[in-house]
């Protein structure tokens, strides 16, 4: 069997970043730097977020407006390991994993703060598998904004009627669930249709699930979504993961359902600056000619050489 192309997967994904993040600079860091600054919390990205990298900007921003002190670690260098394992590269995978561990507990945080529920049930079995170790504790990020929901000031009212799209497999995603429920409903003005998902959904709308989910099956779960959300008459399908706001963007075109991330109907409420989420316009332009010729300039000026950009376009936004 051909050894899996872990460059061909991760390769793209900060590449893509770069050329699309609406900052001057990386929200996230890496985790390398010798002498680390102690910090209360880590915001753990994990990879994938990086690809809709405007999510990733949009929760750091909602972070630093609650008044939290607290580092982002993302990318590939900060990886949790679940690829590696997943192709049953067990000892790469833990080895990977130890060394973010080790990048975690340089902050001697009180507690890291997890975004992707991949990088969240890889790090829950590898604790329980193997005899890896790390100092802090980690909740979701939906479970520490509920316990400090006091930290938000909504300034604005978000008048919409939106349809909730999240999974419920096991308890941490009922739990993620919740918590994301939570703060949707302290939104003013927002009126919150729940389409939580079980068993049948798998973790999330990430490429692994769908495999073992199957993808008509899947895609089937997507379609009823979509249906229900134009009988429900909702202004759009909010989605609690970033893989599954990736994976249903593309639904826009379909069923003429706006999708959004449950994180930018709390920034609209901040008031927080709108970010532009690149990702969704190239994906429904499938145009990798034209993003290229947005992008160019900026990208060579953030170190991304022509050659690799088109590359990575090609890879996000060519022939599906």
């Amino acid at each position: 069997m051909a050894k899996y192309d872990y460059g061909a997967y991760f390769g793209p994904i900060e590449p893509l970043a770069d050329a699309t993040r609406n900052a001057d600079s990386r929200v996230w860091g890496n985790g390398t730097e010798k002498n680390k600054d102690a910090h209360d919390y880590v915001l753990y990205l994990g990879c994938n977020v990086l690809r809709t990298v405007a999510l990733a900007e949009t929760i750091t921003a909602i972070l630093t407006e609650m008044g939290v002190d607290f580092v982002a670690l993302g990318g590939p260098s900060t990886c949790c390991g679940i690829i590696h394992k997943s192709h049953g590269d067990t000892d790469v995978s833990e080895a990977v994993t130890a060394q973010t561990f080790a990048k975690f507990d340089g902050y001697a945080p009180k507690a890291v703060l997890t975004y992707c529920p991949s990088c969240h049930a890889h790090i829950d079995n590898t604790l329980i598998e193997s005899g890896l170790t790390t100092e802090a504790p980690y909740l979701h990020v939906t479970e520490f904004i509920v316990d400090n929901l006091d930290r938000l000031n909504f300034r604005n009212r978000v008048e919409r009627r939106v349809m909730f799209h999240a999974h419920g497999d096991n308890d941490q995603a009922e739990r993620d669930s919740r918590f994301a429920r939570a703060i949707l409903g302290a939104i003013p003005g927002l009126e919150v249709v729940d389409a939580s998902g079980g068993p049948e959904w798998g973790h999330d709308c990430g490429s692994l699930q769908i495999g073992l989910v199957g993808a008509e099956k899947h895609a089937s779960l997507v379609k009823d979504l979509f249906v229900s959300a134009k009988r429900e008459k909702v202004d759009a399908v909010t989605a609690l993961y970033h893989s599954c706001y990736r994976n249903l963007c593309p639904q826009e075109e379909t069923h003429g359902v706006e999708v959004v991330h449950y994180t930018d109907l709390v920034a609209e409420a901040l008031g927080l600056p709108k970010h532009d989420e690149a990702y969704k316009r190239f994906y429904k332009a499938s145009d990798p000619a034209g993003a290229f010729d947005e992008l160019a300039q900026r990208a060579e000026a953030r170190g991304l050489k022509p050659a690799r950009l088109r590359k990575t376009l090609d890879v996000h936004f060519g022939a599906k």
